[in-house]
């Protein structure tokens, strides 16, 4: 009858690791030179470049070298480094860079403010959000807050904090909502939203243009104009 013969383990025993207090190292349990017979099987032999023999476990990353420690630690940093350095300067990686900067005109913010009241209620002094696309590249696909310096159909002219002075497109333009919901606030109004919860909640009706673009802005204004004051007595006025 055959006898039975346990299975070998997948790692090297712990009983079997290298002691390197003495030299050359010894095994922990068979006192002898490391690796010893039990060891060997699990281990695959090298030698570093500095001459020292060095075993690699072949079924786990641990790695032995037998030999004085030929690189400290800032060393193996040192080396890393150089290594990954080499890397980046094989395979360039570049952010995408913005263009320079077209040049634009400068000036001082403007001593005017105006907090908008309702529809079509935009005059210069109004704080807006310029949408990624209203400005040249250079200054970014974000948005960007502005001041309203002058209101037109094709162009609109609006002032950032950088002191630059752009033209933007006024469906591009969108209002800021704090001052003007602040205003809402301290003029008495209760909710700016229908019903209740978490938001966002859809705005009122009588406050949807909040939401607005100029342009919606614009078309309001030239949809319902303003009434001309007529005299009282026309008679006195005819000729």
């Amino acid at each position: 009858m055959a006898t039975y013969t346990p299975p070998r383990p997948f790692l090297l025993p712990d009983a079997h690791l290298p002691n390197s207090a003495s030299t050359p190292w010894t095994c922990r349990t068979c006192t002898g030179t490391w690796p010893c017979d039990t060891a060997e099987p699990y281990l695959t032999a090298g030698r570093c470049q500095c001459g020292s023999p060095t075993y690699w476990e072949k079924s786990k990353p641990r790695r032995w070298h037998t030999g004085p420690r030929c690189y400290s630690h800032a060393d193996q940093m040192a080396a890393l480094a150089e290594e990954l350095h080499q890397h980046h300067q094989a395979h360039p990686h570049y952010p995408p860079s913005r263009p320079a900067p077209p040049k634009r005109r400068r000036r001082q913010r403007p001593p005017y403010a105006h907090t908008p009241s309702g529809p079509g209620d935009i005059r210069p002094g109004a704080w807006l959000w310029v949408k990624p696309g209203g400005l040249h590249p250079a200054w970014g696909d974000i948005h960007r807050l502005a001041m309203l310096t002058y209101l037109d159909r094709p162009y609109c002219e609006v002032w950032l904090d950088d002191t630059t002075v752009h033209r933007v497109r006024p469906h591009l333009l969108i209002l800021e909502r704090t001052p003007v919901v602040n205003a809402a606030r301290a003029a008495g109004a209760t909710s700016l939203v229908c019903g209740s919860g978490p938001s966002p909640r859809p705005l009122l009706p009588q406050w949807r243009w909040l939401d607005w673009t100029l342009t919606e802005h614009i078309e309001h204004l030239d949809a319902d104009p303003e009434p001309q004051a007529e005299p009282v007595q026309k008679c006195l006025f005819t000729a």
